[in-house]
């Protein structure tokens, strides 16, 4: 494919420049703004390269290789529509004027535009028109050839994917039909043994009450591990002023919430003595 975007570049760097220049008689300014606008393709500025040729337009509308070239540079910013418009109408043009030249690169261009398309017969037909009028054409035979390799390689790929998709449709199918037996078996078992599905049920239910015993054990197990008993608390990790801190404070905790309770009740009793006149 690099190949085919080198071509590309070969199409505007070569036949673009070269179209303009071989029209009748340009002035000074029209060549000028021509090499401005090949100066701006080299750079890779298209729609500066475009302004350009619109102006050129404007001095001689009916230029078949000035329309050319809008046709090459709208391809190249993505607007393909457009882009054949202007060759076609170019291919015209030239052919009106019967110049032989401009209309080989305009059908050189056109070639190299659906070859981009990957439509290989459209790319051929113009590419063999163009032969037509210069059979020695070095670039177009060397098209011709990246663009069968092209095409064989595409199919190549497109095969194998083909290839890849039937598999996997074929292997989704024997799934498919493998579940589908299994279910028929299931179904005739269970037709024939109507207590081998009950059995099966209550077999689940002893072994979940089973496992739940099992569980029970274990954990009564890690409780009577010395692991998991309690620390006996040792007197002499505190002082006795610890303790005397700890027990007042205890002490003013149980008061508080002997105050709160208290206020609690006595609002109750007063609410309940209120009537309702």
């Amino acid at each position: 494919m690099k190949q085919l975007v080198d071509v590309l570049i070969l199409a505007l760097s070569v036949f673009l420049l070269a179209g303009c220049l071989n029209s009748r008689s340009p002035s000074m300014a029209t060549l000028y703004r021509d090499y401005q606008a090949g100066q701006d393709i080299k750079n890779e500025k298209h729609e500066e390269a475009l302004a350009k040729y619109y102006l050129l337009l404007e001095e001689d509308v009916e230029r078949g290789a000035t329309h050319s070239n809008i046709g090459v540079l709208l391809n190249a910013v993505q607007k393909p529509e457009e882009a054949l418009k202007s060759l076609l109408h170019a291919l015209k043009l030239a052919e009106i004027s019967k110049d032989q030249e401009t209309i080989f690169k305009i059908l050189y261009n056109l070639g190299v535009y659906y070859g981009a398309l990957k439509k290989v017969p459209e790319a051929l037909n113009y590419y063999q028109m163009a032969l037509e009028i210069t059979p020695d054409s070095h670039e177009i035979k060397t098209n011709i050839e990246l663009l069968m390799q092209q095409q064989k390689q595409d199919q190549k790929q497109q095969q194998n994917k083909s290839n890849e998709q039937n598999k996997e449709k074929n292997k989704e199918k024997s799934n498919e039909k493998s579940n589908e037996q299994n279910k028929e078996q299931n179904k005739e078992s269970d037709e024939k043994n109507p207590q081998s599905s009950d059995e099966s049920e209550s077999e689940k239910d002893q072994n979940k009450d089973q496992e739940k015993k099992e569980d029970k054990k274990e954990d009564q197990k890690k409780l009577n591990s010395p692991k998991y008993q309690p620390r006996p608390f040792k007197g002499d990790e505190l002082s006795e002023i610890d303790v005397k801190k700890i027990l007042g404070e205890l002490k003013n905790q149980e008061q508080k919430i002997r105050a709160n309770f208290d206020k609690k009740e006595k609002k109750g009793k007063f609410k309940n003595n209120e009537k309702d006149w």
